[in-house]
C-alpha cells in the first residue's frame, strides 16, 4: 500500500518546487547576462602617429612657498600637470591619493615634478599644508596659487573648466603628463588608471 501524505504537506513539497524553479531561472539569467563593467578610464589625449606631440603652455606661477614658478624652468624634467581646489573635501582629495598611488608605482629613478594648479584664487599656503597632510606625495610638488586672472589664464589654456557654487568649485580633474622635453606626451581624466599612468610616465622618462 503506498504512502499517503497529507494536504498541507502536498501543498508545502509544490511550494518548495516553485520557488527552486523560480530561483533556477533566475540564476540561469544571471549567468547567460552578466552585469556590464564599467570601462577603465582611458588616455583622452593622444597625439596623432602623423604629427610631433602639442607643446604643454608655458605658464609663472607662485608656489605654497612665494615662490616663483614657471613650466619652461622645468625643461629637462618630466612634469605631471593636475588642476584642484585645497579646501575641496569631495573629488578632490581622492585625486590627490590617486597621485601619491601613481607616483609609488614608479621605478625609484623616476621622480616627476607634481605640478598643481589651484582652481580657487585666494587659497592660503595653510590650506595647502592643511589638504597635503592627508596624501603621500614624493618631495619636490609645487602647488600653484595666484589670483583669478593669474589662474584662469592657466585653466584656459588647458582647457579646464571650472564652475564657483556656493558650497564647492566644480572644475575638471584632468592630469596632463609633460615628458622632458616640454610637450604633453598623454593626459588622463579622473578616475586615474594608476598602472597604466605610471607605465606612461616611465615610458616617457626613459626617451
Amino acid at each position: 500500500m503506498g504512502r499517503r501524505f497529507s494536504t498541507p504537506l502536498l501543498a508545502a513539497s509544490g511550494l518548495a518546487l516553485v520557488v527552486g524553479l523560480v530561483g533556477t531561472i533566475a540564476v540561469s539569467r544571471l549567468l547567460t547576462h552578466p552585469a556590464i563593467a564599467a570601462p577603465p578610464a582611458a588616455a583622452q589625449y593622444l597625439p596623432p602617429v602623423s604629427r610631433q606631440p602639442e607643446v604643454a603652455p608655458d605658464f609663472t606661477l607662485p608656489d605654497q612657498a612665494g615662490m616663483a614658478v614657471s613650466l619652461s624652468s622645468l625643461r629637462g624634467k618630466e612634469v605631471l600637470i593636475t588642476f584642484m581646489d585645497p579646501q575641496c573635501a569631495a573629488q578632490c582629495p581622492i585625486m590627490g591619493q590617486q597621485l601619491g598611488s601613481v607616483e609609488a608605482n614608479l621605478p625609484a629613478n623616476v621622480r616627476p615634478v607634481l605640478l598643481v594648479v589651484s582652481v580657487a584664487a585666494g587659497r592660503s599656503a595653510a590650506d595647502v599644508a592643511h589638504f597635503t597632510s592627508h596624501v603621500s606625495w614624493q618631495p619636490g610638488w609645487h602647488w600653484l596659487l595666484g589670483d583669478q586672472a593669474q589662474l584662469q589664464a592657466v585653466w584656459a589654456t588647458y582647457h579646464i573648466a571650472v564652475q564657483l557654487t556656493s558650497g564647492d568649485v566644480l572644475h575638471d580633474q584632468s592630469l596632463y603628463v609633460v615628458n622632458p622635453q616640454g610637450l604633453i606626451s598623454v593626459a588622463y581624466n579622473a578616475p586615474l588608471p594608476i598602472g597604466a599612468v605610471a607605465s606612461a610616465i616611465t615610458a616617457h622618462s626613459s626617451r
